[in-house]
């Protein structure tokens, strides 16, 4: 059985360009990779703003790598996960992931990984991790 994973965009930021977990996975052939247009969108804008400083060629290098480590995985679109925003929206502390929570109950995968474990908390374990 191949798993299904939906990956956060610092997931593919650092299996992209950093050694360390996030790249092993990225690498392993047992599972199906999965993200969303958001996502891909958020880690162009990203890398276009971590690298503008190393000049043209060097952007245009980390964006055809970028590109090359998406070939292999499964990008959900914006009009398959559009019909999740408001269920996503009533789980979410933090506005700014909702699409992505959206796209991932869309796309039901077998895991979800992220770095932001902040965002993902359910409203109501937010309110008990305050206490």
């Amino acid at each position: 059985m191949r798993y299904r994973v939906f990956l956060d965009t610092n997931i593919l930021i650092s299996g992209i360009f950093f050694e360390g977990n996030e790249s092993r996975i990225l690498n392993l052939p047992e599972i199906n990779l999965i993200t969303c247009e958001d996502c891909v969108d958020e880690l162009h804008r990203i890398t276009r703003k971590k690298l503008k400083h190393l000049g043209d060629r060097s952007l245009e290098l980390a964006l055809l790598e970028l590109e090359k480590a998406l070939s292999d995985v499964e990008i959900i679109q914006r009009a398959e996960y559009r019909a999740k925003l408001d269920a996503a929206e009533n789980l979410m502390t933090h506005k700014k992931d909702i699409a992505i929570l959206a796209s991932a109950m869309s796309a039901e995968p077998d895991y979800m990984l992220t770095g932001d474990k902040h965002s993902f908390l359910h409203k109501q374990d937010k309110k008990s991790s305050e206490r």
